[in-house]
């Protein structure tokens, strides 16, 4: 999978029902890989030069392990990352503890408290101003604490860490780190479209940062039979309802079209009625915001574009017609 990192300006986590919009966001030419591996029911995530480790349970996904080049970790008290299904108002918490050690030098211990609640459902408004309707937030608010000792000066048995003992060790305001993470999920998507996640101390932010994870790059993965399903049915009901490839929109100004689309020719057709003599603008992007053709006209009754050439994947329409604005998704296969 790729992400890319967005900055966008006034962008809120606050509300409980909402329009979360990345239109005006800032997307790094720059892009984030991250690979997944499964063996048995354990998944490896590697992303950054770091791998996590997950343990497959039935219905939840539980962090057990993580490392790079300079730590080793292993949980024996897991955070459960993810359970299925989760419906807005769900919740799961819980303590975390785990040991390693650092540069081949350091023993470590990390705990910590967790809550992960699916607290917000809303509409996700992508670059390309697409919308994902079903979109469910999940937030991981994540306390943490750490000791260290030198390798040389441990036991040969670790001693073992107890709920008691991380709520001990937590108790001190300056011993531990908040980390807030934020998860937007789609139906019909196995991943989620957007990712945020802050570092704070004593109240002062550490880092900051927002991944955006195209919904065209997850519609090509393999072995993902269930989601495809779920986006052809969401499709369908998408366009039996708002218009669409094929079906008719009706405006409330008297403004009328409708999508047809010839894959023999490479072209997306818009073909259009309106009660008064406006201006008709077409123009085909990507679900990124990347501009690949435009036409307009103001007399006539279709606005051809041609995809030719252009790569598989999820691509929009958007129309403008006079002072309203329209748009709609199709697929070059």
């Amino acid at each position: 999978m790729e992400k890319k990192q967005v900055t966008v300006k006034g962008f809120s986590l606050k509300g409980n029902n909402d329009v979360w919009s990345l239109e005006d966001a800032d997307i790094s030419k720059e892009t984030c890989q991250t690979e997944y591996i499964t063996d048995y029911d354990t998944i490896m995530e590697l992303e950054r030069g770091n791998r996590t480790y997950y343990n497959i349970d039935k219905h939840t996904i539980s962090i057990i392990g993580s490392e790079n080049y300079m730590e080793l970790m292993s949980y024996d008290m897991s955070e459960t990352w993810l359970k299925f299904p989760m419906q807005k108002g769900d919740s799961i918490s819980g303590y975390f503890n785990g040991t390693g050690k650092y540069c081949d030098r350091l023993f470590i211990r990390r705990f910590g408290t967790y809550m992960t609640k699916a607290d917000a459902e809303g509409k996700l408004v992508l670059p390309g101003g697409d919308t994902l309707r079903n979109v469910i937030r999940l937030h991981t608010e994540r306390w943490v604490g750490a000791v260290a000792a030198p390798i040389d000066t441990m036991k040969c048995k670790i001693p073992a860490f107890t709920v008691d003992s991380i709520i001990t060790h937590l108790a001190p305001d300056t011993a531990k780190v908040r980390e807030d993470v934020y998860r937007w999920y789609a139906d019909g998507y196995r991943y989620p479209i957007l990712e945020s996640k802050t570092v704070s101390y004593l109240g002062k932010t550490l880092s900051e940062e927002m991944y955006y994870c195209p919904p065209e790059m997850q519609e090509l993965l393999a072995f993902d039979e269930e989601n495809k399903k779920t986006r052809a049915r969401l499709e369908k009901e998408n366009s039996n309802g708002n218009g669409g490839s094929g079906k008719g929109n009706n405006s409330p100004e008297g403004f009328k079209y409708h999508i047809s689309q010839d894959e023999g020719s490479g072209t997306v057709t818009v073909s259009y009625s309106s009660d008064a003599d406006i201006r008709v603008d077409a123009l085909l992007a990507s679900s990124q915001g990347y501009v690949y053709r435009r036409a307009s006209q103001s007399d006539g009754s279709e606005i051809t574009l041609s995809y030719r050439g252009l790569p598989r994947g999820q691509y929009i329409i958007h129309i403008t017609a006079g002072k309203e604005k329209f748009a709609e998704k199709f697929h070059v296969r």
